[in-house]
């Protein structure tokens, strides 16, 4: 695997335009547009691409991508507030469990495109927050289907004990109970099934399934299915990262899967994230010592696993590229040859590892190893406090080889308008969250 020239041009950049260690996140902007740009024209007319902000929640990311997708996806009331400067007349949608009903009269009276129900009592709720608005809602039910032992994957969503969606044996009574709900309107199902897919036509399949058993349901319960959200799912391959998911083949395949009577009606949405922002990312680490412990040679550098959960999250191993920098010449001989090295950060635990084994032809002290995939569920899922480390600085590059950096809020200092927006939400909401009070079930 090979790093781009600017990835390496910028990362030498940021290590000579500073005395301490260099270790920091690096976003290529350009790329991200171009692989976005390239996922909407696959897509059939009838199918809608929205981001799961979840994945990468970065307010430069955000921006970016929610200028090129259909709509946002939120799971939160903190997500909620994020967005709102950077919808501009798009739409979000809601899902998630154990929405709060605070969170839930927002959403209502900020115009959420649809709202994801989890259970029987969640929409008991959110019937009574809508006619506490007077606004109908529209809603899908989260389903829970059974699934062939055949389809599941690493992590499995659904089709098994989990605690997520609404199980097929409940599945009528929910449906007759939003039909019996005035300022519920009943659009269809939402069925996030399975994560870290890597093969195309398996999950082709699995869509084939799920379109398929969704339309029996809404025929057998006697509603009419006008929407379907098939969630996401789709892995990056971080363990052979020559072998990505083949986009192309899977945007063919749906336009097959939809082109059938029964289903061109639909409207199909996806909410992605991992597939959208991962290859857009790169962690940069310095690497400040080296030595060889019971048999075994380690690299420990300046941040870890607080700053990039990912690798420990996923249980793998994560690639890197090794720059060599000559920074310590009076240090060359401590450096490591044609060795097998195991990446370790700045934590007092010998979990804080980023990646085993790994086979590089020459590391030393001052040198930069370079994680790319590092664009989703990276630095926003990771526990940065530990140990008060100071957080890395991001680097956003631009086009015409215009780079920004910003801290860690991701906001830069042309932003701060943006985050003005804000707070302004927070003020108009002020007035709803004291009626919330009195509707809370």
């Amino acid at each position: 695997m090979q790093l781009p020239d600017h990835i390496v041009n910028k990362a030498l950049e940021l290590q000579q335009g500073q005395s301490q260690p260099l270790v920091s996140y690096i976003y290529d902007l350009p790329e991200l547009r171009l692989h976005l740009e390239m996922m909407k024209a696959d897509l059939p007319d009838q199918v809608e691409l929205f981001y799961a902000v979840k994945a990468n929640p970065d307010p430069v990311i955000l921006q970016q991508v929610a200028e090129i997708v259909d709509g946002l996806e939120i799971a939160s009331g903190g997500e909620l507030e994020l967005i709102q400067p950077f919808l501009q007349g798009k739409p979000f949608i809601f899902g998630g469990p154990a929405k709060l009903s605070e969170d839930l009269y927002q959403a209502i009276a900020l115009g959420a495109d649809l709202l994801h129900i989890e259970s029987a009592s969640e929409l008991i709720r959110l019937n009574s927050l809508a006619q506490r608005q007077q606004l109908k809602v529209p809603v899908l039910l989260r389903l829970n289907p059974v699934l062939p032992e055949e389809m599941q994957t690493t992590l499995t969503m659904a089709g098994r004990a989990t605690a997520f969606g609404i199980d097929e044996q409940h599945l009528a009574d929910v449906i007759n109970l939003a039909k019996r709900c005035d300022w519920i309107d009943l659009q269809g199902f939402h069925i996030h099934a399975l994560s870290h897919q890597l093969e195309a036509e398996r999950h082709l399949r699995l869509l084939d399934f799920l379109i398929g058993r969704a339309c029996q349901l809404a025929e057998q319960h006697g509603f009419e299915l006008k929407k379907l959200n098939l969630g996401g799912g789709i892995g990056v391959n971080y363990r052979q990262p020559e072998q990505q998911y083949q986009w192309p083949v899977f945007a063919d395949g749906l336009r097959n899967l939809l082109d059938h009577s029964e289903r061109r009606h639909l409207q199909i949405r996806f909410e992605m994230g991992r597939y959208l922002t991962a290859f857009c990312g790169y962690y940069v680490m310095e690497v400040l010592d080296l030595k060889h412990n019971h048999g075994a040679d380690f690299a420990v550098c300046r941040g870890g696993t607080h700053q990039f959960r990912l690798p420990a999250a996923q249980s793998h191993s994560h690639p890197f590229i090794c720059i060599e920098t000559g920074r310590y010449p009076e240090l060359q001989h401590f450096a490591l040859e044609a060795a097998s090295i195991t990446v370790a950060g700045q934590l007092c635990t010998p979990k804080d590892i980023l990646a085993r084994d790994h086979f590089v032809q020459r590391v030393s002290i001052g040198d930069l190893l370079v994680f790319p995939l590092a664009g989703a569920y990276a630095w926003n899922i990771s526990h940065q406090n530990f140990l008060c480390h100071p957080a890395p600085v991001f680097h956003y590059l631009r086009p015409d080889d215009v780079s920004v950096s910003a801290d860690a809020s991701g906001v830069e200092s042309d932003k701060q308008c943006e985050s003005l927006k804000i707070k302004e939400v927070n003020t108009a909401a002020e007035e709803v969250n004291t009626e919330i009070e009195e509707v809370i079930v």
